[in-house]
Parts: C-alpha cells; structure tokens; sequence
C-alpha cells in the first residue's frame, strides 16, 4: 500500500508540472502503470489532502501538489547530478519555456601564484588566468603574500571585507564580464511581487554574485521568497565546464534545462 501511495503522489506532481492544472482521479487513472478504481484514486487523494501533501482549491475541483510536497520532490529527483547541455541555444530555449533565470559562469582554476613588485609604485598579483595591477604599500605586499594560493574569488570576498577597494572593484569587472544572465526579466518580476525580498536580494542575483556564493544542491525560503526554488550545480554548455545557478517557480519543470542527467 506504501508503495502504491508513493506512486500516486509522484505522478500527481509529475502531471502538474506538465499541466499546471488540478489533477482530478480520472485524469490520473490513465497515467498510473497499474489499474486502479477512480473511487480508490480518490481515497488516496483524501489522505494526502489530510496529511498536506496535495491541496484542493475548491470542492469540485482536482488537486495539487503543496508547496512541501514540492519541495520533497526536488529534493529527491534534483541531487548528486550533473547537468549537460549540448549547446547555449538549447538551454536559453528550455528556461524560456520554464520561466527560469539562469547564471551562468565558466570553471576555472585561478590561484594566486605570485606577488612582483614593481619600481617600488605597483604590485603585480598574478593569477594562473589573470593579473592584476594595484598601488605598491609594504603592508599591503605583506598581506598578499600571505594569500598566495587562494582562489581568485576567496580573494576578492577577502578585499571586499578589509577595504581593499581598487582590488575588489577590478576582480568585480572582471567577474561581471565572465557571467552570463539568461531571462534577467523573471528575476525582475519575482522582486517586483516580493518588494521586501527584492530590495535585499536583487541586486546580488541580478549581479551575479549568488552564484559563487551559494554552496551546490537546492535552496528555497528564507534565501528566495515563499513558492520558489534555486539550484546551484556544475553544468557542461558547449563543452566548456561551467557553475550555474538556475531560479524559478517551485511549481516550474526545472528537468528540462538539461538534456542528459549524470548521477554520482
């Protein structure tokens, strides 16, 4: 019987994420891979309702998954997987379809591998892809040397945090330069229905920076507002490898960003 209701429940949330409409027993019956009795599915349809898992918006109406149950899904079926998409073209249609914003930004090692002065004016902090240039201070250089080895990105979070002004807003032009934004206008929108949320989050996701920020796997509320969903993950697009952070509606079919689905 658990399994049976398990099944039940998974094709009630798979049918709504193809049909974004109440899912009703008879609509159900022929989608289930075993036979079962309208009155039955419907039965099943009360529990769940009881325990909050599905919702019925009026009395005559089919069901819904709720929000936890959402959740739960992802949860099970978003985890330990890489997504590969063959080109940029593909993915940019997919999250149209969807309504999701997605960053994107290439993976790269980029240590700190050494620090040269310069004349005594400027220090030269050379990365293994970049190389910035800053004014020469004997603290300053003593302070660096420390952080030869770091990433490029703990470094920048690092001078953003003691002052380092020049160093951060360089690192940060070069970063914006690197991400890619694709549907910036469903970000727009989410901040315009969640005016709190926005005026604290937007900018950080309309910038970029959420994506180096946030650790792999799915993130919901309090980080997004109530109802939606982000899934920070490593991606292949047109062979090169890249971090990316996808955001949308909970109730939204994120599988179709990729093509293929590696499981670890």
């Amino acid at each position: 019987m658990k399994k049976k209701y398990e099944e039940i429940l998974e094709t009630v949330v798979k049918t709504f994420l193809e049909t974004h409409e109440p899912i009703s027993s008879a609509m159900l019956k022929g989608r289930l891979p075993f036979d079962i009795a309208p009155a039955t599915i419907r039965y099943y349809f009360n529990k769940m309702v009881e325990r909050g898992e599905l919702a019925q918006l009026h009395k005559s109406s089919g069901r819904i998954p709720t929000e936890r149950t959402m959740k739960m899904y992802w949860r099970k079926h978003l985890r330990n997987f890489e997504v590969i998409c063959s080109a940029m073209e593909n993915l940019v249609e997919k999250a149209q379809e969807e309504e999701l914003y997605i960053l994107l930004k290439p993976l790269k090692e980029n240590e700190l591998k050494a620090i040269e002065r310069v004349a005594g004016k400027y220090l030269i902090l050379i990365f293994d892809s970049d190389e910035y240039v800053i004014r020469y201070h004997t603290q300053m250089e003593s302070f660096l040397k420390d952080l030869i080895g770091y990433d490029i990105n703990e470094i920048k979070q690092i001078a953003r945090d003691v002052g380092m002004n020049s160093l951060y807003h360089k690192m940060r032009a070069k970063n914006d330069e690197e991400i890619t934004a694709i549907n910036t206008e469903v970000i727009i929108k989410v901040a315009g229905q969640e005016s709190n949320w926005g005026k604290r989050y937007v900018r950080s996701f309309l910038e970029g920076d959420v994506v180096e920020q946030l650790t792999p796997g799915l993130h919901f509320d309090p980080l997004l507002p109530k109802g939606f969903m982000a899934l920070s993950t490593e991606a292949v697009i047109d062979d090169r490898r890249t971090k990316m952070l996808c955001i949308g509606a909970i109730d939204h079919d994120f599988t179709k960003i990729f093509s293929s689905r590696k499981e670890a």
